[in-house]
């Protein structure tokens, strides 16, 4: 059986920045999955959590930001700050310059790599609004299903109710049309 080769580079027109796979879990044999985030001016994402891995920000280029809960970090080059789990946190470029920083996740999560791939994807065809969410809650509950992000505040509340549509997605062959559209090359 052939392995179908999957995309690693993925540009996000909406949150202004750019995700390169550095090594996937199957690489790392499930410790860690590692990316490489470039953050342009103005470019960052939304408040959220995660629930089965902490997140590793580390800056390589440029200052990054990184809210967590109420407060905000700004990483210098070769400065890390761990999020642990269900913390409330988001990253943001404040700056004037391109921003690069390397992503980890403990342990390895390689779905992560679907929903980024799927989020840019339906991002970059004009499929979300102008913060990026996808027009389709089928489509945002697949987002939030693989990479196991829940929304802070109002959208938080309807964790259940995505989590539920997520399953429809998979059940309808949605997920499988939308891998193959933005995941694999």
């Amino acid at each position: 059986m052939m392995t179908k080769k999957i995309k690693t580079v993925f540009v996000n027109p909406i949150y202004k920045d750019k995700a390169t796979v550095l090594k996937t879990g199957e690489e790392t044999k499930g410790a860690y999955t590692l990316g490489e985030l470039v953050v342009y001016p103005g470019g960052g994402n939304f408040m959220h959590t995660h629930s089965i891995f902490e997140e590793t920000f580390t800056a390589i280029k440029g200052t990054l930001g990184v809210a967590v809960k109420d407060k905000k970090y700004f990483l210098k080059p070769g400065e890390s700050y761990t999020i642990p789990l269900h913390t409330p946190h988001h990253f943001f470029n404040s700056s004037t310059e391109p921003v690069t920083c390397h992503v980890k996740f403990t342990p390895a999560h390689d779905d992560f790599i679907k929903g980024l791939a799927i989020g840019y994807g339906l991002a970059a065809d004009g499929s979300t609004d102008k913060r990026g969410t996808p027009r389709s809650f089928m489509h945002l509950a697949l987002l939030i299903s693989l990479t196991a992000t829940k929304p802070v505040g109002m959208m938080g509340y309807l964790y259940p109710v995505f989590k539920w549509l997520a399953k429809r997605a998979r059940k309808n062959g949605m997920e499988k049309a939308l891998l193959e559209k933005y995941y694999y090359a």
